[in-house]
């Protein structure tokens, strides 16, 4: 099984910080779902999922730092990064838009 590059450091991606039944999957840690009976881990931190439905925050903050500054195979064509400090010198319109890509398709 590959490991994406930034999921690292966690003891568990498959079961829940917090919940019940399989996976901790079942509901979640009580609140509006009125379960009275579920199991909370240790440290969350450990984990890639907080209850059956949310990721936890480390692995939020992994996904933020692979977005931000990932490497081009993970989250190509550009990281938010390179975005937003105006390092693309080249967008799509100046490919397609280029002179020498153009063709007179509107002569008669």
């Amino acid at each position: 099984m590959k490991i994406l590059f930034f999921m690292e450091g966690f003891k568990d991606g498959v079961n829940a910080c917090c919940g019940s039944g399989p996976y901790g999957g079942i509901f979640t840690c009580g609140g509006t779902k009125k379960v009275t009976e579920f199991s909370l881990c240790d440290n969350a931190g450990d984990h890639v999922w907080w209850d059956s439905f949310h990721p936890t925050e480390k692995i939020h903050q992994q996904f933020a730092d692979a977005l931000w500054n990932g490497p081009f195979s993970s989250v190509g064509p550009y990281n938010l990064e390179k975005l937003f400090n105006n390092e693309i010198k080249l967008i799509i319109a100046d490919v397609v838009d280029a002179p020498e890509n153009q063709q007179d398709n509107f002569s008669t």
